[in-house]
């Protein structure tokens, strides 16, 4: 088991890439702490890997909140004295914003300012929160590993707004970090996978006329966060790994 006994935070992990994530970095040995705001989710997340004999916790946290953040990082700390790694997949496109576009993508001028800082919020907010405290820790450990969830979106022009912007500051956020932490022992990398088969992806392909567009898998995604956390060399740090990049 090339995790065995390390501590992993995994958050989005109530479905889809954080559960499967989840899943595979509890099957390599480590303790998982999975977080999400649902906990009947988290449950069935928690159950899966103890199902598959492995450890895990769950916390319910809203991660958007920084006092949350800090709650989360502190009742890890209290539990087990350590944080390894640290998976930033929580985020999300909500159906509200799209659900009346009539098959269109939001225009750059047609973002009101409550749906704009509502990704941004949700989706960029949330991993410099959980970096912001989580890495502080790694520091004093000198050791850690980070892995954030970007996307295709985010390394390419696409028609998505601001969640492409979003997922583009992962990138830049990812790349600063590691510059940044890397004298004290710690990783920082990304992934950015392209359209994945997700509940949440499969309600906005229907909600855009698209339901037959070819979609990866959550569960490959998960395997490439496995590589980062696992076989990349240590000298690699600052990278992100595109996946799907046909789809």
């Amino acid at each position: 088991m090339k995790l065995k006994d390390k501590i992993a935070i995994v958050t989005g992990a109530g479905k889809g890439i954080g559960r499967e994530a989840a899943l595979a970095i509890a099957k390599e040995g480590a303790l998982v702490v999975a977080v999400a705001r649902t906990q009947s989710d988290l449950d069935e997340t928690v159950r899966l890997i103890e199902d598959a004999g492995g450890r895990a916790i769950s916390l319910s946290r809203d991660l958007t909140c920084s006092s949350q953040v800090q709650s989360m990082v502190d009742t890890v700390m209290e539990q087990f004295g350590r944080i390894d790694i640290l998976v930033n997949n929580a985020g999300g496109y909500p159906s509200e914003i799209y659900k009346n576009r009539e098959h269109q993508a939001i225009k750059l001028w047609e973002w009101s300012e409550e749906q704009w800082d509502q990704i941004i919020r949700t989706n960029l907010r949330i991993p410099f929160l959980c970096m912001s405290k989580i890495i502080p820790v790694m520091i004093r450990q000198r050791s850690g590993k980070i892995v954030s969830v970007s996307s295709r979106m985010g390394r390419i022009a696409s028609q998505m707004g601001a969640y492409a912007v979003a997922k583009g500051g992962i990138v830049t956020m990812t790349r600063t970090a590691a510059i940044q932490t890397q004298e004290y022992g710690i990783q920082v990398n990304a992934v950015a996978p392209g359209i994945v088969d997700t509940p949440g992806q499969r309600v906005y392909n229907h909600s855009v006329g698209q339901d037959n567009i070819p979609m990866g898998s959550a569960s490959d995604v998960a395997k490439g966060i496995l590589y980062l956390l696992t076989d990349a060399p240590a000298v690699m740090t600052g990278q992100v790994l595109d996946m799907f990049t046909t789809v």
